[in-house]
């Protein structure tokens, strides 16, 4: 009797065990929510119309939280261009012959892609949104106006698919980035990308 009663006690306490085990848990994630992986392509035509520069490749762009990031662009062929990462009070650029520091994103920006883009147009507009903490103003017909841009966001499908941005100040320049896929980023990258 007493055997009976043990190797039932047993029996109860190992599916207890194995039942807690085959529980789903989901993890605690550390990264932000708004950590994000783009990759797509993107043209960048700037300057007069008689002495227009253009840039034409692909990108990987992955945002760990509100201020930090990493751009990648590619060649049409797939070789790396240029790598830039940024976050609160640093930019730099590797062209894979060295590595330059910049005192601010746009200068970044400027010797990445020949023209300085806001910190918002990687960091918000490639969301489909403006920055929520600079003045901007809705467009009629959808889109928005933002520090001297027009920005057009083209949704397909409930996802973000283009951004087109035009510059109305200075020197002509239009950016377009099509957005071929997207997703949340996993924690480990997320936290190389912060270093």
């Amino acid at each position: 009797m007493r055997r009976r009663a043990f190797a039932g006690a047993a029996a109860a306490v190992i599916a207890g065990v194995l039942g807690g085990c085959a529980a789903p848990r989901l993890p605690q994630s550390p990264e932000p929510a708004n950590t994000l992986a783009l990759v797509g392509r993107l043209s960048l035509v700037s300057g007069p119309p008689d002495a227009q520069k253009a840039l034409y490749g692909g990108f990987r762009l992955v945002l760990s939280g509100a201020a930090s990031g990493e751009f990648e662009v590619f060649s049409p062929l797939g070789q790396m261009l240029a790598k830039a990462q940024w976050r609160p009070g640093q930019a730099s650029l590797d062209n894979g012959r060295q590595t330059q520091h910049f005192a601010s994103f746009d200068d970044m920006t400027q010797a990445a892609l020949g023209v300085a883009l806001p910190q918002a147009a990687l960091q918000d507009w490639v969301r489909g949104r403006p920055a929520a903490s600079l003045p901007s103003h809705a467009l009629t017909g959808g889109g928005f106006e933002q520090l001297g841009w027009q920005v057009h966001p083209t949704w397909r499908d409930g996802h973000l698919a283009l951004v087109k941005a035009q510059r109305l100040q200075g020197d002509p320049a239009e950016l377009r980035m099509v957005i071929e896929s997207s997703a949340p980023q996993p924690a480990a990258a997320a936290s190389q990308t912060a270093r």
